[in-house]
């Protein structure tokens, strides 16, 4: 997220849970997770979002659990479907093996108003470990992406 905030200038608003009961280690968390998606649950998250109006693309990103968006996630989808129509979403991912793992299909099913950019997938190990390496795979991302809305902005 930092990285993409710094390449575009983009405003940020990080989903986290009105109650944090997330354990920190990741067994335990995974447990969470799967429980949360068996149950389809739809945990609240704290702060009010931002006004959508002033954003023609939103970048929207989680790590993916167990091959899905966190739950927490299809809770801000529900809330601001109408905040996000006409909007271009672009979803981006931290994954151990997942890739995107359907994240733009999720999204577009959620959103159905809005449209879904070619999203990114990034290890989260990488993330960690060679920051260098992913900031110049995001860069290159954005690039692509800029090269795609202006093409789209001539039709």
């Amino acid at each position: 997220r930092d990285m993409i905030a710094d390449e575009t200038g983009a405003d940020t608003f990080e989903i986290l849970p009105e109650e944090d009961y997330y354990p920190y280690t990741y067994d335990e968390l995974t447990d969470v997770a799967k429980q949360e998606q068996k149950e389809n649950a739809r945990p609240a998250y704290a702060g009010e979002v931002p006004d959508f109006d002033q954003y023609k693309t939103v970048f929207i990103g989680s790590p993916v659990w167990w091959g899905d968006w966190p739950m927490i996630m299809y809770t801000f989808f529900e809330e601001n479907t109408d905040a996000l129509a006409g909007k271009t979403l672009i979803p981006f991912s931290t994954h151990e093996g997942s890739g995107l793992s359907g994240f733009d299909r999720s999204l577009a099913s959620s959103c159905p108003e809005s449209t879904v950019g070619e999203g990114l997938a990034i290890r989260g190990s990488d993330a960690q470990n060679d920051q260098d390496n992913v900031r110049s795979t995001v860069n290159d991302w954005i690039s692509e992406l800029s090269g795609e809305e202006k093409k789209d902005d001539k039709e």
